[in-house]
């Protein structure tokens, strides 16, 4: 089976119909025929069945139309990323966990698309956990993001600031208005976080271990708006950087009496080429962190 009886078969499925399968590839209806009758007597696969002009895929023509799906899918992915290096990319895939997203997404889909119009930007909102996986896999180009630099050896890590975690509570909450507090005081506060895919859920886990204890969390939430809600109605306290904590949000920050910090910065793949768009997006985030005064 050709790539070519492969489209011609996947758009006649699409349409249920031999004229308009041809009239979207551009090529006559015999055309389109021929090459189903031979990839029917190719395969020895009863593919159709034929209801007037409608075309009905029998149960063995759909499996083959998932087969053929995926390979087609694969073939366009490959297309596209050889196109990328012949046209020197033009293209990021980059990933931004919430927290960072809300200070910096809006700087790099306002002032730097407008700056530069001609790279397209696919940003995926993850948390910081869930980045690095997709880098090391090769399925984003590079990650904004919070990281542990031992997470995986196949990464390059490069610090742009440290984030400060604190403690974020409703304005009516009885801590909100210390200046700081003690594991003592939240040992037994119920909280909200941040799922798994955050470092921010580890780094609050361990933080209570320290203290023989675990978290009081009453729920869990993938969403930052969510977290934020649930705190503002009083259901219980998070842990976020200070980043992700807007005055529009209305919320009260406490730093803890011994801080802790996540790191914060570039991720890319080890050993994979860095193209001058990835490289012009870089230097922009060190740019923008060194005048919103970052540390």
């Amino acid at each position: 089976m050709t790539l070519i009886q492969m489209r011609y078969f996947y758009e006649v499925c699409r349409w249920q119909n031999i004229t308009k399968a041809a009239e979207h590839l551009h090529v006559s209806q015999p055309t389109i025929s021929m090459a189903m009758q031979t990839l029917e007597a190719e395969t020895g696969l009863n593919i159709f069945q034929r209801e007037g002009r409608k075309i009905i895929i029998t149960p063995e023509g759909s499996k083959l139309l998932g087969k053929v799906k995926h390979i087609l899918t694969q073939v366009d992915q490959l297309e596209e990323e050889i196109s990328d290096m012949a046209h020197n990319r033009n293209h990021i895939r980059l990933a931004m966990p919430l927290q960072l997203g809300t200070q910096f997404l809006p700087k790099i889909l306002g002032e730097f698309r407008q700056q530069n119009p001609e790279i397209r930007l696919d940003i995926i909102e993850s948390g910081g956990i869930s980045a690095l996986h997709m880098v090391e896999e090769e399925k984003l180009d590079m990650a904004f993001t919070n990281y542990e630099t031992g997470f995986s050896q196949k990464l390059n890590y490069e610090k742009l600031f440290a984030c400060e975690c604190c403690l974020v509570t409703s304005r009516e909450h009885p801590l909100a208005g210390k200046k700081s507090i003690t594991m003592a005081d939240i040992i037994n506060e119920p909280l909200v976080l941040l799922d798994s895919s955050f470092f921010v859920y580890r780094m609050v886990h361990e933080l209570f271990a320290q203290e023989n204890s675990k978290p009081q969390v009453v729920h869990y939430s993938p969403y930052l708006h969510t977290i934020k809600n649930l705190v503002r109605t009083g259901i219980g306290c998070t842990f976020l950087t200070r980043q992700a904590v807007l005055p529009r949000d209305d919320l009260a920050l406490i730093p803890m009496e011994q801080p802790f910090y996540i790191n914060s910065g570039i991720v890319t793949k080890k050993g994979r080429q860095v193209y001058d768009d990835e490289r012009r997006l870089i230097k922009y985030l060190k740019e923008i962190t060194r005048s919103l005064n970052v540390k």
